[in-house]
């Protein structure tokens, strides 16, 4: 359809002000022409989709993913064998599921070698079906570090070089492993760069204009990312070198005096718990993954925690699920908005971490991320109120991509 009209029972906007009621959407060539009651309409005559007793809302936004893993519990390790033609058709998969569940713009957050490019340039072109796409392409890692074995390991003034070749590949931010993850050959608790050497990494992305983000799994790490001005971080584990969490305030303080956005990352935990209860439900549990069940049931309510004191020293949040890594299939993108609720959000908080909030951190807030004329028709429809019930987003009755119709 070149032009059409959405009436809805209510309507999210993305940008944080309260629900609206009996709202009407005025599509025209894939763009949002005009927002009004259906009382104030001025029809475009086109045809009229109803939605009653439905909400609408800005297409969500996942600003972390790895669209080459298949989240069923396989480690990186593991799906090195795989090949790269393998990985890009699972990735494929993966946003074409991702678009399907309401996200319609992601980022792939660390892709092997130029899979994370090809992917976007499928679906850009109309090969494959599937969300928008930012790629980072390789994350820039030290030798040996997390996620080496995606091909952007780089040390010393090396790094600079290297942002310099993800940027002529196309790469629409740039991703830097901070700290070690969960990658055998590194270590979560210890910074992996120096300070000098995520100094020169900023400047490099920064000069490009791209946004540059740090994973971060300790707060040496994240002081170190601080003190070299990037732009986003991802985890925020305020772990110690001694393994143990402790929230460091003076940290979340000067992560919201510089304005760095935080994507804390919260149902991946979760998800490795869920796995386990699964497996004890069954009576399969070994005594070591009893001890692990505890430990990881302890740990993450521990992240909910520190996520409730960042917001509370007025750090910024954006949503990102990690989704693809370990037990977080594609498609569940609401769970994370869930576990940003309990970590302290509103509803239409989590909702605008993965709206509006998530566009303005991207810099793609001129064209998504909001209900609002001039900007992209990227819409989801969901029966329910998520506004009420968070997890009412997955209860998708259609999504629109661009003015198109691509669910329900």
């Amino acid at each position: 359809m070149d032009s059409f009209v959405l009436q809805v029972g209510k309507l999210i906007d993305g940008l944080g002000g309260p629900v609206k009621r009996n709202m009407a959407v005025v599509v025209e060539k894939g763009v949002v022409k005009q927002v009004a009651t259906q009382a104030r309409l001025a029809s475009n005559g086109g045809p009229v989709l109803d939605y009653p007793k439905a909400t609408l809302l800005p297409g969500l936004i996942d600003c972390h993913t790895h669209t080459n893993m298949p989240g069923n519990g396989r480690t990186g390790e593991q799906v090195i064998g795989d090949g790269d033609d393998l990985r890009l058709l699972r990735s494929a998969r993966n946003a074409a599921i991702a678009l399907r569940s309401g996200v319609t713009t992601l980022c792939d957050n660390g892709a092997w070698n130029g899979t994370g490019f090809a992917l976007k340039q499928g679906v850009t072109s109309g090969e494959v079906e599937g969300s928008r796409v930012l790629a980072c392409g390789r994350p820039v890692t030290i030798t040996g570090g997390h996620l080496w074995y995606m091909g952007g390991e780089a040390d010393g003034v090396g790094v600079q070089h290297t942002v310099r070749g993800l940027v002529k590949e196309g790469a629409d931010f740039i991703k830097v492993a901070a700290t070690g993850g969960s990658t055998v050959t590194s270590n979560p608790y210890q910074p992996a760069f120096s300070v000098r050497e995520l100094s020169y990494i900023a400047y490099e992305g920064h000069r490009h204009g791209k946004r540059v983000g740090a994973h971060c799994r300790c707060v040496m790490g994240m002081s170190r990312v601080l003190e070299a001005g990037h732009d986003i971080i991802y985890h925020a584990f305020f772990d110690g070198p001694d393994k143990q969490p402790a929230f460091d305030a003076k940290v979340a303080r000067c992560i919201a005096q510089q304005g760095v956005w935080v994507n804390p990352t919260l149902h991946i935990s979760r998800s490795g718990i869920w796995a386990l209860e699964k497996k004890e439900k069954a009576g399969a549990l070994t005594r070591e993954e009893k001890a692990m069940l505890e430990q990881r049931r302890n740990n993450h309510q521990t992240r909910i925690d520190h996520c409730r004191r960042m917001l509370d020293a007025g750090v910024k949040m954006i949503a990102g699920s990690d989704c693809g890594w370990g037990h977080y299939p594609f498609g569940q993108f609401a769970y994370e908005l869930e576990c940003m609720t309990l970590g302290g959000m509103t509803p239409l908080q989590a909702i605008t971490s993965a709206t509006s909030d998530a566009a303005k951190a991207l810099c793609i807030d001129a064209t998504v991320g909001s209900v609002a004329a001039g900007k992209s028709a990227d819409l989801l429809v969901v029966d329910g109120d998520p506004s009420s019930n968070i997890l009412d987003l997955m209860k998708v009755k259609a999504v629109f991509k661009g003015g198109v119709k691509v669910s329900g």
